[in-house]
């Protein structure tokens, strides 16, 4: 019984644990979360990894007009006094009623002190704001946080442990945290992964990475979707959904208070007199 264990592999599409001799030679040599059975190969199953995270989180909304903020972060703002990101079309819309504190919170405007004692805590991984740089604890926290869901925790150990620079170079940790993110509905975690299979070869699992995450918005994965295309490493079909699922995703980002923000150069300027 022990040894039957010891070869059983679970399929990441139908998530069964199976015997070894249920995969493919090609397939058992893949790691698990895009590992298919026989079985599921042949019914064409989706992989778990690319049926989640098709949407992006709530957390990524706006949590003023409630519409999911831009991957732009040029257009919105970090608020240090409720650790909200607020969009510049309702900071903006503020400031036009005569509002100067927080568009949220109500909260006045942190002095520099104040702020430094809001954030601080959590910069360990840059040395910033004072704090003497420590990696180590960073990723203590980070995995911390990831144990608890924390979708940013897995995005940014998922950079850490792919780039190897502060910790040891790690790409089976990278990917399970990227996976994560991804699942999560994490864009730029889902760019990631496209960039990595597509450096690896693995063209297919790129594109279907790339097509969710143009579908979420993003425009460098659209421009990646296009030059595979281009390359004849995906389908003129593939493209247009593609382009289909951004410009629907840009909609629904967009707002005329964003769109008067951004007339008027707000994210250039955004302590600019309304």
């Amino acid at each position: 019984m022990g040894n039957n264990r010891s070869i059983m592999k679970i399929c990441g599409a139908c998530v069964r644990e199976l015997p070894d001799g249920s995969f493919s030679e090609e397939q058992r040599a893949l790691r698990q979360s895009i590992r298919r059975c026989e079985e599921c190969v042949a019914a064409g199953k989706q992989l778990v990894l690319m049926k989640k995270g098709r949407k992006r989180s709530e957390a990524d909304d706006c949590p003023i007009c409630q519409l999911p903020l831009s991957l732009d972060m040029n257009e919105s703002m970090f608020k240090s006094c409720c650790m909200k990101e607020v969009c510049n079309g309702c900071i903006l819309a503020a400031r036009k009623r005569g509002m100067r504190d927080c568009p949220f919170c109500r909260a006045s405007v942190p002095d520099k002190s104040q702020a430094l004692a809001m954030i601080r805590k959590r910069q360990y991984h840059f040395g910033a704001y004072g704090l003497e740089k420590d990696v180590t604890r960073a990723v203590e926290l980070y995995e911390r946080a990831a144990e608890l869901g924390v979708t940013d925790a897995h995005f940014n150990l998922g950079v850490l442990y792919t780039r190897g620079t502060d910790v040891e170079k790690d790409t089976a940790k990278a990917f399970r945290h990227y996976e994560a993110a991804a699942m999560s509905g994490d864009v730029s975690a889902r760019i990631n992964l496209g960039i990595i299979e597509y450096n690896d070869g693995n063209y297919d699992l790129a594109l279907q990475n790339w097509m969710i995450s143009a579908k979420l918005g993003c425009d460098d994965s659209l421009s990646n979707v296009k030059e595979m295309f281009m390359n004849g490493l995906a389908t003129k079909a593939d493209y247009a959904a593609a382009l289909r699922g951004y410009q629907n995703a840009i909609a629904e980002m967009s707002s005329p208070d964003r769109a008067e923000a951004e007339a008027l150069g707000f994210a250039k300027d955004p302590t600019r007199v309304i």
